[in-house]
């Protein structure tokens, strides 16, 4: 299954159901879209990727994904589908 269309201009709301997936130092951190405009309002992707900090190292995070479904703790099912918004670094 092939993503829907993705800008950084949409608004976390605009994908209710989905998860960011953050790499850093800490290792993979999955956070639900929902959640995070709970947090932080329904703010565009663009103005939270500027504002994602690791809570441990305080930089930006290596690699971001956006992912659709559910993944069951470690070693689970792969995502349906998932858009890099932030390149993992060297």
């Amino acid at each position: 299954m092939h993503p829907p269309p993705f800008r950084l201009d949409q608004r976390l709301l605009d994908w209710p159901d989905c998860r960011l997936e953050l790499q850093c130092c800490k290792g993979t951190v999955l956070a639900p879209v929902r959640l995070l405009a709970t947090q932080h309002g329904n703010v565009t992707f663009g103005h939270l990727l500027s504002r994602l900090r690791c809570a441990r190292c305080r930089r930006k995070p290596r690699a971001v994904y956006l992912c659709a479904g559910q993944r069951h703790a470690t070693g689970g099912p792969p995502p349906d589908w998932a858009i890099e918004l932030v390149s993992p670094g060297p």
